[in-house]
């Protein structure tokens, strides 16, 4: 058995490239969330009056204030004039919200990538040809397929639920072994 390179050349970029179609096909669909869209980036006042001896006593928020932000998902922050003295405060949700928008375009992304993945292995694994190029081309789909299906639960895997993982990785188990099986089988 001689090892072509050529082969495995075309099989390993078409398995790469479908990979990343298949990520760039999520950012078509669902834009990836940007920090700025969610909130406010501070304002730089250049040199701040760092005595604060000379800044407005404002009130600080109460232990109330403190404990129904922290329960909104929220932290106490300060708005501050040009000198960097605080003159206000509020309840500030906006990373809340951007962690929600990046863990839900995680799931978007898992699941498209996950959608592309199994046509790809089904692909590779179904459409037969005596055209060992297009076999080749097959071959690549089917790996490109494992490696969307791959990357997509690597990077949704810590947001799903603890119940869901095991269930995700038995299917995607399951997966790769009736691939194997069907490779032996055609053998």
């Amino acid at each position: 058995m001689t090892f072509n390179i050529k082969k495995y050349g075309i099989i390993v970029i078409i398995a790469i490239l479908f990979a990343v179609l298949s990520f760039s096909i999520v950012d078509v669909i669902n834009e990836n969330p940007k920090y700025e869209d969610y909130c406010v980036t501070g304002e730089y006042f250049g040199r701040f009056d760092l005595n604060t001896n000379n800044c407005p006593k404002i009130t600080e928020p109460s232990s109330e204030e403190i404990k129904s932000c922290s329960d909104a998902k929220g932290t106490i922050e300060y708005n501050y004039d040009g000198n960097g003295c605080a003159v206000s405060y509020k309840c500030e949700k906006c990373n809340n919200l951007y962690d929600e928008a990046v863990e839900q375009h995680g799931f978007i992304r898992f699941i498209i990538t996950s959608i592309f993945g199994v046509i790809a292995v089904l692909i590779g694994l179904y459409i037969k040809t005596k055209d060992d190029i297009i076999e080749w081309i097959y071959s690549g789909f089917l790996v490109g397929g494992i490696l969307s299906i791959l990357f997509g639960t690597v990077s949704y895997f810590g947001d799903m639920g603890r119940f869901v993982k095991p269930i995700i990785l038995l299917v995607e188990i399951g997966l790769i072994i009736l691939i194997a099986l069907k490779t032996i089988k055609n053998k």
